[in-house]
């Protein structure tokens, strides 16, 4: 029971501490939560619509790389530096998180305006 609590209390404080240096290329914080953003949407897109993600080879990495002037090798440490730093990389999932909801209420307010030829036609 004492090994297990010992166990316990070690992995708590190494959650809390920062693992490793950060990389030299390390993306920025809010660059890379827009990374993080862009990435769920993509796999909610994918995972819960018609199967054409399935038939055509749909690939978000190039996109984001040139969206966001990164490459993989950067992706790869700063991702391996904001996880090592388990409070921070869960903060940051939090505001993904959070942003998610904002979209998703922004579009189920948008779902529920008139179409645009109702409105073309008051205007007339």
């Amino acid at each position: 029971m004492k090994k297990l609590i010992l166990l316990h209390l070690f992995i708590v404080a190494a959650c809390g501490t920062q693992m490793i240096d950060p990389p030299e290329s390390l993306i920025e914080k809010d660059k890379f939560l827009d990374i993080l953003f862009d990435l769920t949407l993509y796999n909610g897109i994918r995972n819960h619509t018609t199967p054409v993600f399935s038939t055509q080879e749909l690939r978000i990495m190039p996109y984001l790389y040139s969206k966001y002037d990164f490459d993989s090798v950067q992706f790869f440490e700063s991702n391996l530096y904001y996880a090592s730093r388990g409070d921070l990389y869960l903060a940051m999932l939090d505001t993904v998180r959070a942003r998610i909801e904002r979209t998703e209420q922004l579009m189920d307010s948008l779902r529920l305006l008139p179409p645009l030829e109702t409105l073309e036609e008051t205007e007339n």
